[in-house]
């Protein structure tokens, strides 16, 4: 979840050009290999495909994320490599919590929750740090509240 600043506070620092348009290339190579059944998973982590409504535009956007099965849904984390402001999927799914979601071959529709409930952030974040413990390092980068959301898949 991410938090408002006071008045006055500097805003966060976003990601460079170059950046963002590497963020996107990255996005574009792993999600045409994803589709050819290549860069499944990275290391413990499971990758998928999210497809989300852009809040602008309303146009579709695909990315590459590591999700994390969690009872009858999987995490997604936006950590934007430690970037001070949240990623863009993220911001159009809170805008658009209805998304599709791909795990390996199977395609599902989801619907975004956001986990803010503390105890529950906590444990689902202990988890995600122990598999994957670059995310400690994207939080200690970031003066925000990296979020996380369940995604459940709907009928």
């Amino acid at each position: 979840m991410s938090q408002i600043a006071p008045a006055g506070t500097p805003a966060p620092a976003r990601p460079g050009a170059f950046k963002r348009w590497a963020f996107r290339a990255m996005d574009a190579v792993h999600a045409f290999l994803y589709r050819r059944g290549i860069g499944r998973s990275m290391g413990r982590m499971q990758q998928v495909l999210l497809t989300t409504t852009g809040r602008v535009s309303g146009k579709t956007h695909t990315v590459a994320l590591s999700a994390v099965p969690e009872a009858d849904g999987w995490v997604v984390i936006g950590s934007f490599g430690g970037a001070g402001v949240d990623p863009n999927w993220w911001l159009n799914l809170v805008a658009h919590p209805e998304a599709t979601m791909q795990v390996n071959d199977q395609v599902l529709r989801v619907r975004m929750q956001q986990i803010t409930e503390p105890a529950e952030r906590d444990r689902i974040w202990n988890a995600i740090v122990e598999v994957a413990a670059n995310y400690a390092g994207y939080a200690r980068k970031t003066s925000r509240v990296i979020p996380l959301g369940l995604l459940r898949p709907i009928a």
